[in-house]
């Protein structure tokens, strides 16, 4: 028994999840530093994983700044867009092509995270909802805020799966077999 409580203490509490590390990230009142100061706590200074999370923050970061640039592109109409063909086409190709030979990063995105982490934290003993929190600052970080609000969403549970299917023998009995689905469901959410 104690050899099986070892390897489940192991599984949960020795590896790491990234999305957790992400979570705590996005709360307000812990940020990076936090998993920064845990991670030189277990690992040291400048460890691998650390590295790891701070680069996933990163890439997931990048991805929903792709994400909205393509939405906001797509949304707009067709005749607002600018044309080459156009008069002042030329200067507009001009323009364009400077863009595109522009290697430095998009200063709007990039300064969006990193004025997130730059920012004061939040009292640590302070109680806020994280997510009414993001609610409230989606005008000044557009696109953490659609993060936050996927990441912070996720359930995390150790619970066994076979637990939360198990529980239907104890709410439809021999006596409850003709309960309607929407009774059924109340009866177990009232237990969760």
């Amino acid at each position: 028994m104690g050899d099986y409580m070892h390897m489940k203490f192991q599984k949960y509490l020795l590896d790491y999840s990234l999305i957790m590390s992400i979570a705590i990230i996005l709360d307000p009142r812990y940020k990076l530093h936090f998993v920064d100061w845990a991670y030189t706590k277990l690992h040291g200074v400048n460890s691998m994983e650390y590295k790891n999370v701070h680069g996933t923050l990163i890439a997931l970061f990048n991805v929903y700044s792709e994400i909205s640039a393509h939405l906001y592109y797509s949304n707009i109409p067709m005749n607002l867009m600018p044309n080459h063909q156009t008069e002042g086409g030329e200067g507009y190709a001009l323009f364009e092509d400077c863009d595109n030979n522009y290697n430095g990063t998009n200063s709007v995105e990039k300064g969006e995270l990193q004025k997130y982490l730059d920012d004061k934290r939040l009292d640590r003993r302070q109680d806020i909802d994280v997510l009414s929190w993001w609610q409230m600052e989606r005008f000044h970080y557009p696109i953490l805020s659609q993060l936050a609000r996927d990441v912070l969403t996720i359930l995390i549970s150790t619970v066994a799966s076979e637990s939360a299917f198990s529980i239907r023998g104890k709410v439809l009995d021999q006596y409850r077999t003709l309960l309607l689905p929407d009774t059924v469901q109340a009866l177990l959410c009232t237990r969760d």
